[in-house]
């Protein structure tokens, strides 16, 4: 991870008209008062943004523009690709299902296992997913299995060091349940910052497709030559899924975002919006760092985060929503009753749990095939 860049930054300009064919013109004479053919808020600085900051907010304010910006930590990125690929239950017969597939569990575990990760691990392991040699991969997770096992002594409970020990262990000699190895460039490029990025874009146009009850008609991209295809293949994953809902303890997901859609990649100097949004994320990024902002800027950035949905994914980002969501849940105590119970269903997955790992043993199919034993489990658990 760049020690320079620890954040990924991503925004969209959301309007319910065609912002590139209606403000192309203004646009370029923005960019036409310093020389240039686009605008690019790194390249202009505080000095000329603030020139053109007011002509900018009086165009969002007419066009009632939405705005979605979403940051991700790379380090947060790093630790949750860690913690997918060793704890998913329906891989690592050891994890146990409650610990992977209830978030506020999940949430907590993974923080716990985020505390584990140290440059060291967290270079290898980036190494080890960008791997194109499916031998290599096989090679370097019991290194990796091995290296968190010997730093578990320093999570703070008995129990947590129980949990991650066992689910270590079992990923350190069954490496080969664990599905890490990707065969092609544009399946690894899944793993990058950016397409992490978009995913949560995708996910906020969603949000203001159904806020505004109109659908989203056409996306439109910075051109990112290495990864073009890569976004094309998202766009139409997402928008051609299932709106079908799954019902987890706790969430609900739908893959299905921005169905219909039309998706384009373009050059920042053939789109209005893209060097819109770009002047915006520049200031947000300058906002995160607490810059002094002149006068004009202000008053931007001001209408920018009345109206915007932000998505932070990100170490405090994920702590504030889970305190928001789940922690009056968690400090308000139960009852005897309901104590009890929940320690019935805490055995209970743990007989299935090392009834899994019995049965890999004599078969070698990972949990997640064990269609019976699967449908068995969620039933059991959504009750």
């Amino acid at each position: 991870m760049d020690e320079a860049q620890p954040d990924f930054f991503t925004g969209a300009l959301i309007t319910k008209t065609n912002f590139d064919l209606v403000y192309a013109s203004k646009i370029a004479a923005l960019a036409a008062q310093f020389g240039g053919d686009s605008l690019h808020g790194k390249d202009l600085g505080f000095g000329r943004v603030e020139e053109i900051a007011e002509s900018l907010l009086r165009i969002f304010k007419k066009v009632d523009a939405r705005f979605f910006i979403s940051r991700v930590e790379k380090r947060y990125l790093l630790a949750t690709k860690i913690f997918d690929t060793i704890f998913d239950s329906g891989e690592n017969a050891a994890v146990a299902w409650r610990h992977y597939n209830i978030r506020p569990l999940r949430l907590m575990l993974a923080f716990k296992v985020a505390a584990l990760v140290t440059e060291d691990i967290a270079k290898r392991f980036w190494e080890t997913l960008l791997e194109k040699n499916e031998v290599k991969v096989q090679a370097a997770l019991p290194e990796i299995c091995q290296s968190l096992t010997d730093r578990v002594g320093e999570l703070p409970d008995q129990r947590s060091r129980q949990i991650v020990s066992d689910a270590l262990a079992w990923a350190r000699d069954h490496p080969e349940t664990l599905h890490l190895h990707l065969d092609t460039r544009q399946a690894r490029n899944g793993h990058m910052p950016n397409m992490v990025a978009f995913a949560n874009l995708l996910e906020g146009l969603e949000f203001f497709s159904k806020k505004w009850d109109r659908r989203v008609r056409r996306i439109t991209h910075e051109r990112q030559s290495e990864f073009d295809k890569t976004l094309k293949e998202w766009h139409e994953i997402h928008s051609t899924a299932s709106d079908e809902p799954i019902h987890m303890p706790g969430e609900v997901i739908v893959f299905q975002k921005v169905v219909g859609s039309e998706f384009e990649v373009k050059k920042d100097s053939e789109s209005a919006g893209i060097q819109a949004i770009d002047i915006v994320l520049w200031l947000y990024l300058q906002y995160t760092r607490e810059a002094d902002f002149p006068p004009n800027c202000a008053r931007l950035m001001k209408y920018v985060v009345r109206h915007a949905w932000m998505n932070d994914f990100s170490y405090a980002g994920v702590e504030k929503q889970f305190i928001e969501r789940f922690g009056k849940i968690i400090s308000t105590p139960i009852s005897a009753e309901q104590e009890l119970e929940a320690r019935k269903l805490i055995e209970l997955d743990e007989v299935r749990r090392l009834e899994s790992m019995r049965q890999y043993e004599q078969d070698g199919i990972v949990p997640f095939m064990r269609k019976p034993l699967l449908a068995a489990g969620n039933a059991d658990h959504d009750d």
